[in-house]
């Protein structure tokens, strides 16, 4: 009797079963599983190629791994290309997407955010969806389409990246990271001795959203309240302020234009306003904790689980203050006291910890190559 099935690896082995006997049956399974499981790794071995497929069409060409690109102004760059290094340390050779002629030698994907034209590409190009990996950057606020369709796209992935705490606590399928942030420590003494322009800065481009739960309206609302004070306590930077031809124009007296140095320029004020444009579990950008490496006290308007990783002695909250008349006054009261300089060195000793190790450049590298590995080692079986 001959039985067939579906798989032919697994045919023969079932039908080896009935003809042979049980010990020189059970053996040969083992050696076909073991000839199996050293073909995978032999395949694994070689070089694996990734597409990276970046956000902006200004970082092709591989400039999205170019620490030197005049773009890279607050280190953004910087993960990108410890990660390319990460990478080839372990023999896999990662490059933006249009690096490679033909896209049947890549072997993984790497994209950035859900959004409609992504899905058109790999349609148009008929790229297997068990060789991608999405990485969710951007939060509803920004990148709507991709959060309400979750549900309906992430069935076809085996791997999602995302800073969402509460999907990666309750999915196996989504992998967590967090926006990482390097510092030059042999700076801190000169960042933290340098004189202060003003009370408050805040460094924000200018944006509106209809989506609920957004906060640019927020940091309008900011800006409109230190106008009518009429003290000029806030300085303000950024794009699209001022400008008529914005579609969202916003015109003030507090806006000071762009700044080509974000660290410069918080160092110079002594607290820095970090609003985000949302308040999502797990979305910690990177304000914050810039404002902690350069000698100002972030004001900060924390995530819901924001104190699972960051100490509450480093920041103010925003949350404590009932007013921004209140807030204003408390921050009066401290500058160049004790309490002052406790947030500065709370901040500075929390970056020096272990406890920051979630937000480094290393712990960035090996939450992607956690996802990688997820696909690495089911894509080359039979």
């Amino acid at each position: 009797m001959i039985i067939y099935l579906s798989h032919p690896f697994k045919t023969l082995l079932l039908n080896l079963r009935l003809i042979l006997p049980k010990e020189r049956s059970v053996k040969m399974l083992q050696n076909a599983r073991k000839r199996r499981r050293d073909h995978n790794i032999e395949k694994i071995r070689q070089m694996i190629n990734i597409a990276y497929y970046p956000g902006y069409r200004v970082y092709l060409q591989n400039q999205g791994f170019n620490i030197n690109h005049p773009l890279n102004l607050t280190g953004n760059l910087d993960k990108w290309a410890a990660l390319k290094q990460f990478l080839e340390e372990r023999n896999i050779s990662i490059n933006t997407y249009d690096m490679y002629q033909d896209f049947k030698k890549i072997d993984i994907w790497l994209i950035e955010d859900a959004v409609p034209d992504r899905f058109k590409f790999l349609l148009k190009h008929c790229i297997n969806p068990r060789s991608i990996i999405f990485m969710l950057m951007e939060p509803p606020v920004v990148n709507p389409w991709g959060w309400r369709y979750l549900k309906y796209y992430s069935c076809l992935f085996k791997a999602i990246l995302t800073w969402n705490s509460e999907l990666t606590q309750k999915h196996k399928k989504f992998f967590h990271y967090h926006f990482p942030q390097r510092f030059d420590r042999s700076k801190h003494s000169y960042y933290n001795s340098k004189r202060k322009r003003n009370l408050c800065v805040m460094v924000h481009s200018n944006k509106l959203s209809s989506v609920p739960g957004e906060l640019y309206s927020f940091r309008r609302d900011i800006i409109r309240y230190f106008e009518k004070r009429g003290d000029s306590l806030l300085e303000l930077y950024g794009y699209g302020w001022n400008d008529e031809k914005s579609s969202t124009p916003f015109f003030t007296n507090l806006y000071k234009g762009t700044t080509p140095d974000k660290k410069e320029t918080f160092s110079e004020y002594y607290f820095t306003f970090c609003i985000d444009n949302s308040v999502v579990p797990g979305y910690i950008t990177y304000d914050p904790l810039i404002a902690m490496s350069t000698g100002s006290v972030p004001i900060y308007l924390p995530m819901p689980d924001s104190l699972k990783y960051i100490p509450g002695n480093t920041f103010i909250n925003i949350n404590d203050f009932s007013t921004l008349d209140e807030l204003v006054l408390y921050l009066q009261d401290i500058i160049n006291t004790n309490r002052y300089e406790e947030y500065r060195h709370n901040g500075w000793e929390f970056i020096n910890s272990e406890r920051y190790f979630p937000f480094t450049i290393e712990k960035f590298c090996e939450d992607i190559f956690k996802a990688i590995s997820i696909l690495t080692t089911t894509c080359f079986r039979f």
